[in-house]
């Protein structure tokens, strides 16, 4: 279930003559029943509703004077959003003959005193705002509107304004409808808002919110096309145009070799998804998505050995903030740990999923290590079937068949890459010339390959668009995580007296820093520290750097310019030192 919130206005919309319909609110008990909330959203003065609507404890949360006031109809608890316009004012309206009427924030009077009401608030210098509701004429503090309202009641649900549906009529609503994930209309709205939703219903007033109702229930699966077409912008291509991803697309995979672009691409996704307000979690095994805490609105978590119950709650507690997005490093944990760790992480995620809608995307790098081929306890805790579901990865062949099967697109750093993917997904080559579109890749380049069943994949070259935040590769993981026992640092000397294992980069400089002279030059000038740089911490430019030193002949200096060649590229060991 993706849209967990029905939001709807009163007067012309639930309510006809300030009655709603028996039948209407059955139709909302419908929505209900079916697991969902409704919200009542009215610019109506609140004592003003309380005498007209004999049914508003069956709202969840109500939202009245156009935004200023908020009502919980079980606490029977009524909170104002904003301060009352000061009485200086209302004098002001009764000096100049304008008729009005006050709630608890909101100062109410009707067309065409407008003009008095505007010439008021410039006299006497106040931040006030006008807003129109057909013959009505609201006057508010600057900044409160339907949609401000809406979002102080969804944060108080824990639920995104993307899994929100919203209907109205008039002018006081398009602005929490142009927020919600589906709008809709009346057939009795005023023309300008109707031309700006998704969906305009058959029927006025209360009919019209029947008709909604039942779409809603059955999660608008009707819509699906409407709501393929809201995409975030990938990159561009070759005819400069824009290469998009629909936000309610299939799941899907990017693969290529390490360094060759995938976590720069994934990032630009992230990034254009929470920039529009959704809600995203990355688990990240191997520590590559910390320059996302840069972003406004992510927070990374490290989960370390024995904390996994204490941050499966925390990412529970900020995901339903609604306005966070999470990224889980798991670097310091060793493969077992990830793969535990991520299946609690996912249990946790899939059931806030369930509940709220959100997050919106799960990302997972480093897809590998979670999902093996012999499947798991992350695999079952996947659930690719609700969507939304990236997988990031080198080695897809090392991926389970039922997670590749659950992909319906993939994003290749490489021809190459996925050309060795298509017989791993059971699909027959494609011809080259639709893959190659002028040779192998370049740099900052990619493929998008839609896979329809029954059909020939659709591939598409593109530029990939660039980051905001930048990408530090493997920082921690490489700095302060736990390599494989075959991929670590051995300094055993000239004479194989030594068997002193770095299993990443800190403790490679505190063993560089007390072995002795000669076991320090041996492997340096053997080319062994370089190439370890090189092939196992995959850093060909710090790689290269040493190879520089590895000339020198004097220890101290040698082994202090390597040393701080690493210190600069990580700085997790400088901050350490």
């Amino acid at each position: 279930m993706h849209f967990h919130v029905l939001a709807c206005d009163y007067d012309g919309t639930l309510a006809t003559d300030g009655v709603i319909a028996p039948e209407t609110m059955d139709a909302l008990a419908e929505v209900r029943r079916s697991g969902r909330r409704i919200l009542l959203i009215t610019g109506r003065q609140f004592d003003d509703l309380l005498a007209v609507c004999s049914g508003i404890d069956f709202f969840d949360l109500v939202i009245a004077e156009n935004g200023a006031v908020i009502h919980d109809p079980r606490t029977k608890r009524t909170e104002d959003l904003a301060e009352r316009p000061p009485d200086g004012f209302l004098r002001e309206l009764e000096r100049r003959g304008v008729p009005y009427s006050t709630g608890r924030v909101i100062v109410s009077t009707v067309t065409p005193h407008e003009v008095q009401v505007l010439e008021a608030i410039r006299s006497l210098g106040l931040e006030l705002q006008i807003i129109f509701n057909k013959e009505s004429v609201m006057v508010l503090p600057s900044g409160i509107s339907k949609e401000s309202g809406l979002r102080q009641a969804l944060t108080r649900l824990g639920i995104s304004p993307h899994n929100t549906v919203g209907v109205g009529d008039a002018e006081n609503d398009h602005a929490f409808l142009r927020h919600v994930g589906f709008a809709a209309a009346v057939a009795n709205a005023i023309p300008t808002l109707a031309a700006e939703v998704d969906l305009v219903t058959a029927e006025p007033n209360g009919a019209g919110v029947r008709q909604l109702a039942r779409e809603v229930v059955s999660d608008l699966d009707a819509f699906r096309p409407r709501l393929l077409g809201r995409t975030v912008t990938l990159g561009t291509t070759a005819d400069g145009g824009p290469l998009t991803y629909p936000i309610f697309g299939p799941n899907f995979l990017v693969i290529g070799r390490s360094g060759s672009g995938k976590s720069m691409l994934t990032g630009v996704f992230v990034e254009r998804l929470v920039c529009d307000g959704y809600v995203i979690c990355v688990i990240d095994p191997e520590g590559d998505s910390r320059a996302l805490a840069d972003h406004e609105g992510v927070i990374v978590l490290s989960s370390e050995p024995g904390t996994d119950t204490a941050r499966a709650e925390e990412i529970d507690r900020l995901l339903r903030h609604r306005s966070t997005s999470i990224a889980i490093d798991l670097s310091a944990l060793g493969r077992d740990e990830k793969i535990g760790a991520g299946a609690r992480f996912l249990h946790a995620i899939q059931r806030l999923r369930a509940e709220t809608g959100a997050p919106h995307w799960v990302i997972v790098d480093e897809a590998h290590h979670l999902f093996p081929p012999s499947g798991g306890r992350a695999e079952k805790m996947l659930r690719p079937e609700s969507g939304g579901i990236c997988l990031v990865t080198n080695e897809p062949e090392s991926l389970s068949p039922a997670v590749l099967g659950a992909v319906g697109h993939v994003f290749s750093t490489s021809v190459a890459a996925f050309e060795r993917l298509l017989p791993v997904l059971g699909r027959d080559p494609t011809p080259g010339d639709a893959l190659q579109s002028g040779g192998e890749l370049q740099a900052g380049e990619a493929l998008s390959v839609g896979l329809r069943r029954g059909a020939p994949a659709a591939v598409r070259r593109f530029r990939v668009a660039a980051r905001e935040t930048t990408h530090e590769r493997h920082v921690k993981k490489y700095a302060t995580g736990k390599l494989p026992l075959e991929r670590r640092f051995r300094f055993r000397g000239p004479h194989n007296a030594l068997d002193l294992t770095a299993e990443n980069l800190d403790s490679f400089t505190r063993l560089a820093k007390g072995v002795d002279d000669a076991t320090w030059l041996h492997h340096l000038r053997n080319g062994d520290v370089a190439e370890w740089i090189r092939n196992q911490i995959k850093d060909a430019e710090l790689a290269a750097e040493i190879d520089a030193i590895a000339g020198g002949t004097d220890p101290v200096t040698t082994r202090r310019a390597t040393l701080e060649a690493i210190a600069r590229r990580y700085t997790l060991i400088a901050d350490a030192d």
